[in-house]
């Protein structure tokens, strides 16, 4: 080392000691001479060089130079190849074994500087062709840079008559074998010098340009003696870690030995195949970069059975004749007769050709069999490394063993002295038994083999369920060969047909690949029975293969495999009349045990199987099957977790390995989940630039796009790739060229609405003007952040395709421009996505200069693993401290860059930090930040295989996000400065409670275990900074979120609000409601606080019920610690419960009145009785909500706050005309009803069903539906009543002078009506004018009110409460009533709702009458004080109706699954609610009289008040009590004719045997439909009925009633 020009150039450094400045900004009048000035040192660099080179080689030996001149020849050369890199040695290696007289070689080792003088002397005068040969393309260049070099330099040094070709080769790392080295020679050795190609590429099949040379037969030019071997492994399976261990093995063992292993890995690393090329030769260099080529392996092993299934690999075309094949299957397990049998039914007829033609030497062996034997489970690496020490002969087999051996020592022995035996003892078997390694005798009928029609149909299947042309092309031309790695052999033209010009990727080619089997052959099994519907199974599922269908009891009786498509359920009242079902993809599913881990039943209600057993019993096709049924995800809503999971997922089946959050083998498991929820929440508007790095290898690797479309609207996810470092301004510049793009939008959709209003066009006025109004509606709401703007362009597309074609060329010119931009109507969301080493690290600057900025609506999705992931695990600025990683192993020194703090600074970034552990608040986080106008910023959490997850990897990847949040390591927080406006906290933090310490996370992972091993000193120090940094660091974040309410001390906090919320509304609000209480600093989860700290304070509890009456799951460790405690609470411990839920459920808020019960055993007082939220009421959550909180201030000692309700106006103006003509009114209406999808129908008869004269009138309504409607038995019918249109005139007489029933409105789409109607007709079709008031709307009146004495009496809530009780007040009373407040015509129609629709069981069943729905109806009746007795509006309407009247009605589907026939049955029913049951016993009677089939038993229990007046469908029932009394049993119960005690038909159940027999013994359905006050007492009557004739010692009656309700068997209809 020249230690004086070290010195030198240190001297020239940048010093206060010697100064000189650098970098300066110099002007073009020197430039130009300052960059030419270095001239001389530039052409000094030659001669610097080959003096290092010299010196080189007087220390090593080795002599190189510039230019190296290569000729194996005798005489002279004619012709010439110029390379450089590893082709040097391919072609090199191929003259020297060739020996041709006519072609040299010059390979080229100094690149820049250039030295021409040099090159063409090592050019022999004698070569007159030359061919020049670039590892890169030059677009639209005269040649790749070599090229141009070598002709330059002929030209300059002036050797005329040389003729130079110019070729590419292997492009991308494309392997460059001596055969594409020998048709490089025999295109220069042409005759012809006109026929040699040029330009040429080589390699490759150049149908459409011709530039590709052909390739002549393989050639080897090593040695006989060389050992070669092929291993083909799967990702993860350690095949690859062992092969580099025998290499390193056999290397040092062996000093004579030369070694040469190179590896090929599929894109999806731990979930994809592997091949191993090694080759031994004794005495002698290897010189080879390149793979193994066909016929030249004497060794080839294939550790995973299904490679050699049909339409996967060949992988025995390496192998020579005579060599020897290995196969890792479990058929080696099976019987002698039975192996051969199975090996054909398994292996590709092509490979049994190949073996038997080749006479190769076949073994087998049961390398998982063997490692589960020796308790080492999954670990095949080192049994597959002996059988090759034993089969190749390259070590004899007593050394090989001993040297693995102590490889096995030296890799386990951190694992313990017991791993390391059992490894040893499992080498020492195999080697030893000869029953392990089996030699399977090769018959002649293999020679022959031939693919079936039937295995050729089965391995093509996939294929087969293709119905898009462009797809099935794409992958029979391109996906196929590629996925069976002969995707070198495919011509360009192929590409081209299937328009992949520039690497463009068909969407959702992912599942078409089906990669079974997963590595450990598991996959999970649902158990419905403990199921709770909760979908976070399918939340976690990295790879989309477990899904929820929502699916009719028909389509599960279609099934192919009715009995294995288990459905229960579904529940929910949007999916009442439904089933729900989970479904796995048994080819596609990585057996990564997420769904498991993330299951929070117990017990859990999926297990792992054996995915064989899964697939015999057909588990492929039912699938197939339910992937193709109906999609609706529209019937919930998506912006829930349970919700979300009900959206087909537009990212499916991705490559990353198993269990992946990221990807396979360098972060696997947790980064997928994030990206399959952002699809399922925004998938067919959203677009996505993604950062190089793992998630755009699973995400992006050819020809595999898990990206997929929508079946309904062939939308999806746009997803493009840029660089590393410049995603942010990639995906910044995507955002700009569409917002500029749809401002243009927006002026040319302007421009044409101000056209049309100056020159109408009459030839179109009605397509034109829904037109116009379409566009007006976009216009208003195109910035609303949903798929609103979506919708309205699918309506506004057939119309301007239509109006397109007009004959106003003005007119159609600017259509044609609005339709060019027409990509931009739907409201597009922009994601920018990456790792941390992009966002952290290199991209950085771009990523700061995006979220700066408060116009740049973008949101930043930051998958962090805490490392460079897809690199090999470096460390980042996203490192935590302490982490022993490369470049850190050391322990990394500095603490880990808080990104989502720092972009809070800015005050206008959303941002939040997630963590798959908890997918509410995930979910609540991404559809905030799509909805945020400005950009946004979310990091997420996603464990890295390489941070060596203890004890099983990542398949505890679930269990891993909780640890780190639990314990504070990864805090889960969201900033919405949208919360500033409203003047409130925008910092909420969502992990407020340290349940773990910061030492039980880190001794989970080996990048701290390993620290704490090799430098146990710097590791407590580094920890000890890392466990007070974590403390530090919620604390600062608990201040931050304590909110704006200032409390000197705790106690001044006197109330604490406590949630706990599946949804998340239940958060929403008890945070609402801590935000209104000033005597509350904050709401947090139940989970977030010690049961000690609501000791001795006031508290507030806001509880859902999810599932089958389950805690959510932030509320279970609270209530769990609750029901421990024995110590009862101090005096002054106060509580009060609103409990959230649906009373159509068993469970109903069982959850809050859990807690409620505990509390108050504990000695905590009650201070309002717990308040309950119903789904299913009539007023909704809301009713009981508004109606707890009315008490619950006062019972607090607080005055309510102030509320000032908001009002959005309807859109509406006054017509010009004076009289609406009746048909267009009517045509007015009828859009409403659309709007709601109810359809008009006659009533074709009316029945009176009880005694004529008595003061309940029960009717039977026969409405003809025809083909309007259809109905499943047990639906319901909804009525839309309307308004007594003379009660209308007279309340708009009185309510204004300046309007009347006559009046004529123009809405713009409110109500679902666009164009002109009358007020009249409004009132009496659409608005509840003569409905029950609530607060919500006095509140709403009270603020047009100036005199505060009346606004003082609006909002009394107990003086509403007497006006409803004496008078029945409705909407209109009030509105009369403070005459003086007056709102305005347009916020009038926004604060009286809707008119309600009402529901009635239907009693007809669709097999008996498919085209007639009969319904029982009750006319009810209620009291008010003044006013006597009172008519519902339903029923008042209906008891005024005739036989050919109409009704505006739906279908509702029932909330009452029905039975199948042979299900045995029991009906209790009271009044009119007996009319469901009738629809099950017509439905059964009809299938036993007309389809003759055999019925189970079916007992209806019936109550009412008097059997004379009150006995509904007497005659029918009383029949069928005699005509099927072999399966019809009918028990009657009239309270009021029994004297002394009444008789209710609960108490017959408990006297009867039917619902034993029924029920208990028999899986039958129990179906109750009555009032409220029914449910509780049948329980009770059903658990005496249990113990009187349950005969076993131990009967559970409370247990055996309850099961009903939890697994489906008892279903209620209740109001």
């Amino acid at each position: 080392m020249p230690w004086e020009k070290v010195e030198e150039h240190r001297q020239r450094a940048l010093s206060p000691l010697h100064p000189s400045q650098r970098g300066t900004a110099q002007a073009p009048d020197v430039f130009m001479q300052l960059v030419e000035s270095s001239n001389k040192h530039y052409d000094a660099v030659n001669s610097i060089f080959q003096a290092a080179l010299a010196d080189f080689a007087r220390v090593t030996g080795r002599t190189y130079e510039p230019f190296e001149y290569f000729y194996y020849g005798s005489t002279t050369p004619t012709i010439g190849i110029v390379t450089m890199g590893s082709s040097v040695e391919v072609i090199k290696e191929t003259l020297r074994h060739l020996k041709l007289e006519q072609c040299c070689l010059i390979g080229v080792r100094l690149f820049r500087p250039w030295i021409p003088h040099e090159f063409c002397k090592k050019l022999p005068i004698s070569v007159k062709r030359v061919a020049v040969l670039d590892r890169t393309k030059e677009s639209a260049a005269q040649g790749e840079p070599l090229y141009m070099d070598v002709c330059a330099s002929l030209m300059s040094c002036k050797r005329v008559g040389v003729f130079v070709a110019g070729g590419r080769y292997g492009l991308a790392s494309k392997d460059f074998s001596p055969r594409m080295a020998m048709a490089v020679i025999q295109n220069l050795m042409k005759k012809d010098i006109e026929k040699v190609q040029h330009p040429f590429s080589v390699g490759i099949i150049d149908d459409v340009t011709c530039l590709s040379l052909p390739l002549g037969r393989d050639i080897t030019p090593l040695d006989s003696a060389v050992n070669q071997c092929v291993f083909w492994g799967f990702g993860s399976d350690g095949t690859v870690g062992a092969n580099k261990e025998a290499a390193k093995i056999i290397g040092d063992s062996r000093p004579e030995m030369s070694v040469q292993a190179y590896f090929e890995y599929d894109a999806k690393k731990s979930s994809g195949w592997t091949i191993s090329h090694m080759r031994f030769a004794n005495n002698q260099n290897l010189s080879a970069p390149y793979k193994i080529q066909d016929g030249q392996a004497n060794y080839v092993a294939c550790h995973n059975e299904s490679y050699v299934e049909t339409n996967k690999f060949d992988v025995v075309r390496f192998i020579k004749k005579g060599g020897t094949f290995f196969l890792n299957t479990k058929i080696a397990s099976l019987a002698q007769e039975k192996r051969l049998k199975a090996l054909e039914d398994m292996i590709s007829p092509k490979i049994l050709r190949t073996i038997a033609l080749r006479k190769v030497q076949f073994y087998i062996m049961d390398a998982a069999s063997l490692a589960s034997k020796w308790g080492l489970k999954g670990k095949i690496n080192m049994i597959c490394m002996s059988v090759f020490f034993r089969l190749s002969g390259v070590l004899p087999i007593d050394e090989a063993i001993n040297l693995l051996k102590a490889s096995i020592t030296k890799t386990y022995s951190y694992k313990g002295e017991d791993v390391v035996k059992k490894n040893h003892d499992l080498l020492d078997a195999v080697c030893s038994d000869p029953r392990y390694l089996i030699s399977v005798e090769v018959p002649s009928r293999w020679r022959k083999a031939v693919l079936t029609e039937e295995k050729r149909a089965y391995s093509n299947r996939h294929i087969a369920l293709i119905d898009d042309e462009k797809t099935r092309k794409f992958m029979e031309d391109i996906a196929g060969p590629v996925t069976r790695l002969e995707g070198d052999s495919i011509p360009i033209s192929k590409f081209l047909e299937s328009n992949l010009l520039g690497g463009t990727m068909t969407p959702g080619t992912s599942k078409y690949e089906k990669r079974r089997p997963n590595p450990g052959n598991l996959i999970p099994k649902w158990n419905a029975n403990a199921c709770t519907q909760c979908n976070q199974c399918v939340a976690v599922c990295p790879h989309a293969v477990i899904r929820p269908f929502i699916v009719t009891r028909d389509e599960a009786e279609n099934a192919p495999y009715p009995e294995h498509f288990t459905t229960i359920k579904a529940l929910g009242t949007e999916l009442a009349g439904k089933r729900y079902t989970l479904q796995i993809s048994p080819l596609d599913c990585t057996g990564c045990n997420a769904c498991v881990e993330a299951c929070p039943e117990s017990p859990k209600a999926l297990e792992m199987q054996d995915v064989e057993e899964v697939l015999r019993c057909g588990g492929e096709k039912t699938w197939d099957y339910a992937i193709n049924l109906p999609e609706r995800g529209d019937l919930v809503d998506k912006y829930t977790v349970k919700g979300s999971q009900f959206q087909t997922p537009l990212m499916e089946f991705s490559g990353a390995c198993s269990g992946c959050g990221e990807f396979t083998t360098v972060s696997s498991r947790t980064q997928t989940p994030y990206f399959k929820m952002l699809t399922q929440l925004f998938g067919e508007r959203m677009i996505i630039a993604n950062a190089t790095g793992c998630s755009t290898i699973w995400g992006g690797s050819f020809p595999s796009n898990p990206y997929t479309v929508s079946k309904k609207t062939k939308r999806g996810p746009a997803w493009a790739n840029s660089l590393f470092e410049d995603n942010a301004e990639y995906g910044f510049g995507m955002f700009s060229a569409m917002r500029h793009r749809r401002e243009r939008l927006i002026k040319l959709v302007e421009d044409f609405l101000h056209y049309v209003e100056i020159y109408p066009d009459n030839s179109e006025q009605e397509k034109e003007s829904e037109l116009v109004s379409l566009l007006h509606e976009w216009l208003e709401f195109r910035d609303e952040k949903s798929d609103k703007c979506t919708f309205l362009f699918d309506k506004m597309k057939p119309l301007i395709q239509s109006l397109i074609v007009c004959n106003d060329p003005k007119r159609a010119l600017k259509l044609k421009q609005i339709w060019s931009d027409r990509d931009m109507f739907p409201k597009l969301s922009q994601w920018i996505v990456g790792g941390d080493g992009w966002a952290y690290d290199i991209g950085y600057g771009g990523l700061d200069h995006v979220e700066a900025f408060q116009a740049n609506d973008v949101n930043v999705l930051v998958v962090d693993t805490e490392m460079y992931s897809n690199t090999g695990g470096q460390q980042s600025k996203a490192t935590p401290v302490g982490a022993s990683v490369k470049f850190a192993t050391g322990g990394k020194q500095q603490t880990k860059k808080q990104l989502g703090e720092i972009f809070m600074t800015y005050e206008h970034v959303y941002v939040a930090s997630v963590c798959l552990s908890n997918q509410t608040q995930l979910l609540q986080a991404l559809v905030e930040a799509d909805r945020y106008n400005g950009p946004s910023f979310i990091v997420a959490y996603a464990p890295c295989i390489q941070q060596q997850v203890r004890p099983d990897g990542l398949t505890d990847m679930f269990d891993e996000c909780r640890y780190a949040v639990d314990s504070g390591y990864w805090p889960l927080y969201r900033y919405n400065p949208d919360l500033i406006v409203s003047g409130k906290n925008p910092f909420i933090l969502d992990s407020k409670k340290l349940r773990k310490e910061v030492s039980s996370f880190l001794k989970r992972e080996g990048r701290f275990i390993n620290l704490k091993k090799a430098h146990p000193e710097i590791a407590d120090e580094l920890f000890h900074k890392m466990n007070t940094d974590v403390h530090h660091r919620m604390e600062l974040m608990l201040n931050r979120a304590s909110g704006y309410k200032a409390f000197s001390s705790k106690e001044e906090a006197s109330v604490q609000v406590l949630f706990a919320s599946e949804t998340g509304t239940a958060q929403r609000l008890a945070r609402d409601f801590s935000d209104a209480c000033t005597l509350s600093r904050g709401a947090d989860a139940m989970d977030d606080i010690d049961v000690d700290e609501i000791n001795g304070r006031t508290t507030i509890f806001f509880i859902a019920t999810c599932g089958q009456g389950s805690m959510p799951q932030n509320g279970k460790a609270f209530y769990n610690s609750l029901c421990q405690r024995s110590e009862p609470f101090d005096e002054g411990t106060l509580f009060s419960v609103m409990g959230l839920g649906d009373s159509s459920y068993y469970f109903f808020c069982k959850a809050a009145k859990d807690v409620e019960t505990v509390m108050i055993k504990l000695g905590a007082k009650c201070i309002l009785p717990m308040g309950v939220g119903d789904d299913s009421s009539e007023d909704g959550m809301e009713g009981g909500l508004h109606q707890w909180l009315d008490n619950i201030w006062p019972s607090l000692k607080l005055k309510p706050p102030e509320e000032v309700p908001h009002i959005d106006p309807v859109q509406m103006m006054f017509s010009n005309t004076a009289i609406l003509p009746e048909k267009l009114d009517t045509r007015s209406v009828a859009q409403y009803f659309d709007s709601v999808n109810a359809v008009s129908v006659p009533i074709s008869e009316i029945t009176r069903l009880s005694e004529a004269g008595h003061n309940r009138d029960f009717l039977a309504f026969n409405v003809d539906i025809g083909s309007t409607l259809s109905y499943e038995v047990g639906d319901a019918l909804e009525i839309f009543p309307s308004n007594d249109e003379e009660r209308v005139a007279e309340f708009l007489h009185g309510y204004s002078t300046d309007f009347d029933e006559r009046t004529v409105i123009k809405l713009n789409h409110a109500f679902g009506i666009n164009g002109e109607i009358s007020l009249g007709s409004l009132f009496c079709n659409v608005l509840d004018v003569f409905g029950k008031p609530t607060m919500h709307f006095l509140q709403q009146l009270a603020t047009f009110e100036a005199d505060e004495s009346k606004r003082k009496a609006m909002l009394d809530v107990d003086n509403l409460k007497k006006m409803s009780v004496e008078k029945g007040v409705t909407f209109a009373d009030l509105l009369l009533q403070y005459k003086s407040a007056h709102p305005p015509l347009p916020a009038l129609l926004a604060m009286i709702p809707p008119i309600k629709a009402r529901a009635y069981s239907i009693a007809s069943a669709p097999s008996a009458s498919p085209n007639i729905v009969e319904l029982c109806i009750l006319i009810d009746t209620y009291w008010v004080q003044e006013g006597g007795i009172r008519f519902g509006l339903t029923c008042d309407m209906l008891r005024k109706m005739h036989p050919g009247d109409h009704l505006r009605c739906r279908i509702k589907p029932g909330s009452m699954e029905p039975p199948s026939h042979d299900q045995p049955v029991v009906c209790v029913g009271i009044g009119s609610g007996l009319a469901p049951h009738m629809g099950f016993l017509r439905d059964r009677v009809h299938a036993a009289t007309v389809l003759e089939k055999d019925v189970a038993p079916f007992s209806l229990y019936f109550g009412n008040r008097f059997e004379k007046r009150e006995f509904l469908y007497s005659e029918e029932l009383k029949k069928y009590a005699v005509d099927h009394g072999s399966w019809f049993k009918l028990h009657t119960a009239f309270s009021r004719d029994t004297v002394g005690k009444k008789v209710y038909v609960q108490d017959l159940v408990s006297i009867t045997d039917d619902s034993y027999s029924h029920l208990f013994s028999n899986p039958g359905m129990l179906y109750v439909c009555g009032n409220r006050n029914l449910p509780q007492p049948l329980r009770d009557s059903l658990k005496t009925c249990y113990k009187r004739l349950c005969t076993d010692t131990e009967c559970n009656a409370e247990a055996a009633v309850e099961e009903l309700f939890v697994h489906g068997r008892a279903q209620q209809e209740v109001w």
